[in-house]
């Protein structure tokens, strides 16, 4: 084999080596989206199915900004509003006309929640003592990954989400301990915009009744 055909054999063998050390997996692409991430506001639409019940509908919309605070709300069928302010987690059901309230220390947020508003907060090692990480493959046009807690958490077993080619949160599906499936599809998805501070406060309307939690 002459010398310059020796030369671009390598450059190839290099240049593959090189292109596989630097391609980052899908769990780190989505770690490393999740960490730039400072705000994200979405519409949602979920799915719930368990082996005892039939299957439940709800739409809505939420939205994160770091440090701490998170909007959640259902919309249809039935209204349903959950706000984290930095300080305290409120739950609020106009149609019941009552609202609860708890420190944040006692929020317990757990699943898609506590891996969204952690990624700034947590190491990469940090976050895989907490988190099992597992690579799923492609499925309906997104790259799949199993998330599972390491210590159990309340209400879910593991958590599946779906990442699109710029590692994008698209959907993901909350499992529970008892078979409890729910799937939530996101739209309108944007990262990084300005939210306005009102967004993550919440004040009882006249006449809600509210239960403090200690």
């Amino acid at each position: 084999m002459s010398g310059h055909r020796v030369v671009r054999l390598w450059a190839v063998v290099l240049g593959v080596l090189l292109g596989a050390s630097v391609q980052a997996s899908t769990v780190d692409r989505m770690l490393e989206s999740l960490a730039s991430t400072q705000s994200l506001v979405a519409e949602f639409t979920q799915t719930t199915v368990s082996k005892s019940a039939r299957s439940r509908q709800a739409s809505g919309a939420f939205a994160i900004s770091k440090p701490g605070l998170l909007r959640w709300e259902v919309k249809k069928p039935y209204p349903q509003l959950q706000v984290l302010n930095g300080k305290e987690f409120w739950m609020f059901d106009p149609d019941l006309a009552q609202a609860s309230v708890r420190p944040i220390e006692a929020a317990n947020l757990t699943g898609i929640a506590a891996l969204l508003l952690n990624t700034n907060n947590l190491s990469r090692d940090q976050l895989m003592a907490r988190y099992e990480f597992a690579e799923l493959g492609a499925r309906d046009g997104l790259e799949w990954v199993r998330v599972i807690p390491r210590n159990p958490e309340p209400g879910i077993a593991s958590l599946v989400v779906g990442v699109d080619a710029d590692a994008m949160m698209q959907r993901f599906e909350i499992h529970d301990q008892l078979g409890q499936v729910t799937r939530v599809v996101l739209s309108r998805v944007l990262k990084n915009t300005v939210l306005d501070p009102k967004l993550f406060q919440f004040t009882p309307p006249a006449g809600v009744s509210v239960l403090r939690a200690p």
